[in-house]
């Protein structure tokens, strides 16, 4: 090529710059853009992706929450059902506590008091009067407190009908120990339905209350005392599970035989009470009234208290004293229950067996 030639060639313009100069700012734009369009198409569809994927993150969450709420308030439910069966349970335990330690003190005394051989056998009279049995008690016990129980022993007699009405005046519940002879007349069953009737406790004394025949044997007091119990249930509908000795569970009479005596009537379930104050009335000549509450009112400071009074058809004076004798207990703050085996034995000192 001659120099001419490469002049010409210098001084014509390059296409691609002519395409590039006659291209307008727009089309330079355009260009500029797509790329561009394409990175934030790009950030968009992520973001879209995040914001689906919290979405769903949030609705699992919410599920899981739920699940956890269900879950929280089942673990809480089953957890008042532990506490309520934990409740039960310790009640049921409490419950066998105290029958074991009922059931300890029974073979305590049985064991103090038994008269089986040392090869096991036991006397005959055990197999007497199977349906002598006391029935099981299901009240509550009575503890604590100052607590006064007023007792009345030989009726029932014409006295009852006015011991009942002072009771009522003053709301308060007593024990009367029944005798047999007493309580065979058509006057004595209807004054013993009036004492069960008023919620009374209604209790053994014998049959005869002959301390000869009675005591004899311990054959002779069951035949008693099982005579009055179903005589008891047979006029009244109740079946009695207290009883007293005549004279107290020691006396001039039963010495040689108490200690059998005791131990078959706990067997058989009987609780028996004697008393730490009389009325003292247990006499020839009726004693006066004021001397006679004055001597039931001796007992005021102990923490339980059993009085002995009679309910027999000479005891007038007795009767007479017995509102004095209640208001001095309320006085010095006791409340009144009857006899049942919910309540504490009240029992004579007794020499150890030999």
């Amino acid at each position: 090529m001659d120099h001419a030639q490469e002049r010409s060639a210098r001084d014509q313009p390059d296409a691609t710059a002519l395409i590039q100069l006659e291209m307008p700012e727009s089309a330079h734009l355009r260009t500029a853009f797509k790329p561009l369009f394409f990175i934030v198409l790009a950030l968009a569809a992520a973001l879209a992706t995040a914001c689906g994927m919290l979405f769903l993150q949030r609705q699992a969450a919410a599920g899981r929450i739920r699940d956890l709420e269900q879950r929280a308030a089942q673990l809480s439910q089953e957890a008042a059902d532990l506490r309520g069966l934990a409740e039960q349970r310790q009640a049921e335990l409490a419950r066998r506590e105290r029958e074991l330690a009922q059931a300890q003190d029974t073979i305590g005394l049985l064991k103090e008091y038994s008269v089986a051989a040392p090869d096991g056998t036991v006397p005959e009279y055990t197999r007497l009067y199977p349906d002598f049995y006391a029935p099981a008690w299901e009240g509550e016990a009575v503890a604590g407190g100052k607590v006064c129980c007023l007792t009345f022993d030989d009726g029932p007699s014409a006295n009852t009908d006015r011991v009942l009405e002072i009771l009522d005046r003053y709301g308060v519940k007593g024990t009367f120990f029944v005798v047999g002879n007493s309580a065979s007349t058509a006057a004595g069953q209807e004054r013993m339905r009036q004492i069960v009737a008023a919620g009374h406790t209604i209790a053994m004394h014998s049959w005869s209350h002959d301390y000869k025949k009675l005591y004899a044997s311990v054959d002779s007091f069951l035949e008693e005392f099982n005579s009055l119990y179903q005589w008891i249930h047979e006029v009244t509908g109740v079946y009695p599970s207290v009883y007293r000795f005549p004279g107290g569970s020691i006396n001039g009479y039963d010495r040689g035989v108490y200690q059998e005596i005791i131990a078959e009537m706990a067997r058989r379930g009987f609780v028996y009470y004697d008393w730490n104050a009389s009325a003292q009335d247990a006499t020839v000549h009726p004693r006066p009234s004021a001397d006679i509450a004055a001597d039931c009112l001796r007992g005021v400071g102990r923490e339980l208290v059993v009085v002995l009074c009679h309910d027999s058809g000479a005891r007038g004076t007795t009767v007479d004293a017995l509102p004095a004798v209640i208001q001095g207990y309320q006085n010095a703050g006791y409340t009144f229950s009857p006899l049942h085996p919910g309540v504490e034995q009240v029992t004579f000192g007794y020499p150890k067996p030999q």
